[in-house]
């Protein structure tokens, strides 16, 4: 038993290893998205930005429209000043033509507000684009990283699991199952040595008498709490 305690210790170096490389392969496509996700999140905040500034250059026009009418009707009605015949009339028609001044007078404010708002907005669509750019770059080297990780944990996966394969035709094959049955269970640990007086897998105490037992390895012991296989070095 001392011995397949031994190789017990060995073959759970070589999993742990083994479940190691498993969750890098299994965290590549997580990171892959969260780079993805990263940059569907920057393009989408970018054609929001472009969308409200073509309806700020929408409402800019628009109002650049009303204001070339207006000027045409002060133009009209100030050429109507000449032919018109009584006193009231003409009165009418100052008071039409001032207040479409005073609309001017409006439109030309809002349009200047308009003109300094798109030129914020266009300085914040070309930052954005600049930081979208990068980020696309960024991501590319990020993703030759990532596949190169993944390409390696592959080449190291493989190569353990062959070692792994000839190592456990050592162990005896009514013990093997008991102990890959606590691994697949218990995250890839399933020997762990004493720390203290403690179980190293759950850090629950052990009474004097396991811990004597584990020691004297003439069977295998495990934790009452977490059943992973208790080792002494």
């Amino acid at each position: 038993m001392k011995e397949q305690m031994k190789m017990l210790v060995e073959l759970q170096k070589l999993d742990a290893e083994i479940f190691d490389r498993k969750k890098i392969l299994e965290e590549v496509p997580v990171r892959i998205k969260e780079l993805e996700n990263g940059l569907e999140a920057k393009s989408t905040h970018l054609k929001s930005l472009e969308e409200d500034l073509k309806k700020l250059k929408v409402s800019q026009k628009q109002r650049e429209m009303d204001l070339e009418t207006k000027e045409q009707g002060i133009k009209k009605h100030q050429g109507q000043l000449h032919q018109i015949k009584t006193n009231k009339e003409y009165a009418a028609l100052e008071k039409e033509i001032a207040s479409l001044k005073a609309d001017n007078s409006l439109l030309e404010e809002e349009i200047i507000n308009l003109l300094d708002q798109s030129d914020e907005m266009q300085k914040a669509v070309s930052g954005e684009k600049k930081v979208l750019e990068d980020e696309n770059k960024k991501s590319v080297e990020e993703k030759k990283k990532i596949e190169a990780e993944k390409n390696k944990s592959e080449a190291e996966l493989n190569n353990l699991n062959a070692k792994r394969l000839e190592f456990a035709k050592n162990i005896d094959q009514g013990i093997l199952p008991k102990y890959e049955r606590i691994l697949h269970n218990k995250a890839g640990h399933a020997v762990v040595s004493i720390a203290g007086n403690a179980c190293g897998g759950c850090n629950m105490s052990l009474p004097p008498q396991v811990i004597n037992e584990v020691k004297l390895r003439a069977s295998l012991i495990f934790c009452e709490n977490c059943a992973r296989i208790l080792h002494a070095e």
